[in-house]
């Protein structure tokens, strides 16, 4: 139970480290959809490789087989995003990538509840083993898709700037990528941002430990993968829609109202735990999509509020700075969390998710100022 917490935290320490030391490395290349690619294969092997282990049964062997695969995965994926942002940033325009945001989170949504049906249904007389692995490879197979489709879109390059920077650019002193995030705090726009931002960090793992306390209730359950899977896909599903046209109005109205449904949700599976009627998989499937619809919905708006309220000079620092301060402590609070559900129960984790989700319900009804306003305030 503790190795299964501390995996988020393991998965943020690799994201932690390519957000920090590795962001002017990728900002610098040139073309991004080969070394997107080369993610989208290497995340697959990552997946192989738990699975591979998970087949010894050797307890010891799994655990650290996925400690070392979900570092790398965080590792991995930070890599992957920061060149996705970047190359969306060059070959597309604002619209172009908002529709394609939506158009990912429904099509993906629709196509994941889809294959989860159907996988569930060619394997559900076979054991849970056999199953879960059977998810696995489907899921390496479109990893693999993903990456050929990428290399099919053409890139331009930014031949512009390869005229401006005749001479290489001097090394960055070790120092400079702490002292860079720390000079940020000077800025008054960074330091209301971070009141509202460092409260989304514990419901950010709203998902994760709603996903946990399932798997502990229904671990041998045939249908318990499955249902979290669908009730997890229908969530980006339904937030394709809703979100965006109530970003269309208000950042505010998208958080408070996320936080709240997550603090709303976390409160009713806690009181139909402790009253032992949570053994239907069905209600943690339910709570497991709220939380996938409201997370997702904050994770949105708090990146476009971003946007509104950032300075251009200060934009690429600013994220930087936020996201390595904000993955530090998920990492504490995750292992701490994962610490809880360890000696007590997971359960206590969530109390814990659910009164930090009403204090950042109130902080983003505070500092987030409505649409339109942005201005005014930085």
């Amino acid at each position: 139970m503790f190795i299964a917490g501390a995996l988020v935290s393991v998965r943020m320490v690799g994201s932690m480290i390519s957000d920090v030391f590795l962001a002017q490395t990728i900002a610098a290349r040139e073309r991004k959809k080969h070394g997107i690619a080369a993610t989208e294969f290497a995340i697959g092997v990552c997946l192989l490789v738990a699975l591979a282990a998970a087949a010894t049964g050797v307890v010891p062997l799994i655990g650290l087989a996925f400690v070392a695969t979900f570092f790398l995965i965080g590792l991995i994926d930070e890599i992957q995003s920061l060149m996705y942002t970047d190359l969306l940033g060059d070959q597309f325009q604002s619209r172009s990538r908002m529709i394609m945001h939506y158009l990912q989170l429904g099509i993906g949504g629709l196509g994941a509840i889809g294959l989860a049906l159907m996988v569930h249904e060619i394997t559900k007389e076979n054991p849970p083993f056999s199953r879960h692995s059977t998810v696995i490879a489907v899921s390496v197979t479109f990893f693999v898709l993903s990456g050929l489709s990428i290399l099919a879109m053409s890139e331009a390059a930014r031949q512009t700037e390869k005229k401006d920077n005749t001479r290489p650019a001097p090394k960055r002193k070790f120092s400079e990528n702490f002292t860079d995030i720390i000079a940020m705090f000077d800025q008054p726009w960074f330091r209301r941002y971070m009141i509202m931002r460092l409260p989304l960090v514990v419901v950010s793992l709203a998902v994760p430990f709603f996903a946990l306390i399932a798997a502990e209730a229904h671990h041998a359950s045939a249908k318990g993968l499955t249902a979290m899977i669908i009730s997890s896909a229908s969530g980006y599903l339904v937030s394709a829609p809703l979100w965006q046209l109530v970003n269309m109005k208000s950042h505010r109205a998208v958080m408070v109202a996320g936080n709240l449904m997550v603090a709303l949700t976390g409160a009713a599976l806690l009181s139909v735990h402790f009253l032992g009627f949570d053994h239907d998989v069905h209600l943690h499937a339910v709570a497991l999509f709220v939380v996938t619809v409201a997370v997702t919905g904050i994770s949105s708006a708090r990146k476009l509020y971003f946007l509104d309220v950032a300075p251009k000079e200060q934009r690429v620092k600013g994220a930087a700075a936020i996201k390595s301060i904000c993955r530090i402590a998920a990492v504490i609070l995750s292992a701490g969390l994962a610490g809880v559900a360890h000696m007590h129960e997971v359960a206590w984790a969530i109390v814990f998710i659910v009164i930090v989700s009403l204090f950042a319900a109130a902080a983003c009804y505070r500092v987030v100022v409505p649409k339109g306003k942005e201005a005014v305030q930085t």
